[in-house]
Order: C-alpha cells, then structure tokens, then sequence
C-alpha cells in the first residue's frame, strides 16, 4: 500500500491491528482492483493500466498510449488522466465508472468537472468512422449532470451552474481565499483555527466557511484544517492580504502558535 500524498508505504497487513482478524478483504474502485476484475471477466483481453503508479518513468505514458494505439492492449483501465486527448482510432467503447464519485465530491466546482470530464472522455470513442458506445456507471441515472450530458447540453449546463453560484455566492461572483492550517497535534489545530476564525469573523463575518478538515485531514505527521473566506468582488484583494496577514500574526504569537504551518491560496481552483 502506497500513500500518494506522503510517499509512505507499508504491506497489506494478513489480518486486523484492532482485533487480529484474519479476514480482510480489499474493497473499492482502484485501477489494480479494476484491472484484476477485467481480466477474470475478460481473460483473452491484453490489459493495460494508466495511474499515478504506472507513468513514473520518463516516457511510460507514451508508451501505453502507443500500445493501444498498436493494438498490443485491448482494454486499457486509467484514472482521470486517461481522458487527456487521446485519439485512437480503434476505440470504439468507453466506460466510466462510478460517477456519483465525481458528482458528489464536496466541491462547488463538482458538477462542473463532472460534466466536462463526462463530456471529454465520451469525446474518446468513436472519432473516425465507427460509431462509439459510452457507457455510464452511476446509482442516479435521473442526475441532472448525467441527463445534461447525455443531451450534449451545455448551453443548460452554463445556465444552472450561473443560477446556483449566483444564489450561494460562489465564483464568479465572488474571490474565494483559502487557508490551510498545520499542526502535528490535532487538538491544539483545532484550537488554533477556531481562534483564527473568530478573529476573521470580526472582519469578513458570515463569509467566513470553517474551520473544516478537508477531504485528505492528515499528511505524514501534519494534520490539516482549512477556512475558506468569500470575498466580494469589489472589495479589494490588497485590502484583505492585510487583515488576514495580521490576523496570522497574533495568532503565531499566541503560546505554540510558532509549532503552526499556514499556508494561503487566493482563487484556489
């Protein structure tokens, strides 16, 4: 087992640290998972596989992207960097499986990416002569995304994402900022950030989101805590740089507040 944030790896253990059972199984939708259960379904097929493992080296991207081009693979599984511009022209069916993953990831931009990520690795079969098949693996086949992409539509796309964005006040019509904060012990992150949100209430008040553990809360020895302030677009950027860069400085002088890692991302997205 790999960490693809730290670098971290270790064996998968033959039974449970908590209460030594032996019976673990493993469970979810990884490529090597897939790629196991492809080649039991297909046994004949040459599979290939694209991810972060696989295009370590140099040139090994170029080099399954020419095998299926050369017909030496006939079902390539990859994450979402399979989608990236390949034009083959014996590719004839594409899948995409569990797409409530993508839509439902906490994310104002989730649907977005959903749709052009949908929209372009469908854009993957069929872009000679033969006509392709996509098909769609997903639990809500009444998604308003997926019918929209079945449709091509992306005039209502552009329509509903504005109508919401609008309502909740998310780009475009807002700035977003977004602060990441560190610390080895995961009670006094949560002090610290909660003193770090208080003071930015006083200021920037209800478009303050936060603090929450994000999605990876922890990296290495790191735990991780963010706030997201919604900024107003006429409200100068330079004018908050000040206030937050401040608001950082009491707080680093606070007792232990010199152990804390901040880090600040204006637009992060």
């Amino acid at each position: 087992m790999v960490c693809h944030y730290c670098g971290f790896s270790t064996s998968i253990p033959s039974k449970c640290g908590n209460c030594q059972s032996p019976g673990l199984s493993t469970r979810g939708f990884g490529t090597e998972k897939i790629e196991d259960e492809i080649k039991i379904i297909f046994p004949a097929a040459r599979v290939g596989r694209m991810d972060q493992d696989t295009t370590k080296g140099k040139k090994s991207f170029d080099k399954i992207i020419r095998a299926l081009e050369e017909r030496q693979t006939d079902i390539l599984i990859g994450t979402q960097m399979i989608s990236k511009g390949l034009d083959i022209e014996n590719l004839t069916v594409v899948g995409i499986l569990n797409a409530d993953n993508l839509l439902n990831y906490p994310d104002f931009r989730a649907h977005e990416r959903s749709f052009q990520l949908m929209e372009q690795v469908s854009g993957r079969a069929g872009r000679r002569q033969k006509r392709g098949k996509v098909i769609i693996q997903t639990s809500d086949p009444d998604n308003k995304i997926i019918r929209l992409v079945l449709n091509h539509d992306y005039v209502n796309m552009f329509r509903i994402q504005m109508e919401e964005r609008r309502a909740f006040n998310y780009p475009p019509f807002c700035r977003m900022i977004k602060i990441s904060i560190r610390h080895k012990e995961r009670e006094l992150l949560n002090i610290f950030s909660g003193l770090l949100a208080r003071d930015l209430k006083k200021t920037f008040g209800k478009n303050i989101l936060g603090p929450e553990f994000p999605l990876i809360s922890q990296v290495q020895l790191w735990y991780i805590k963010t706030i997201l302030i919604k900024l107003e677009r006429e409200r100068p950027v330079a004018t908050a740089k000040k206030i937050i860069n401040d608001a950082i400085e009491r707080l680093e002088k606070e007792k232990g507040g010199s152990a804390l890692k901040i880090g600040i991302d204006v637009d992060p997205y």
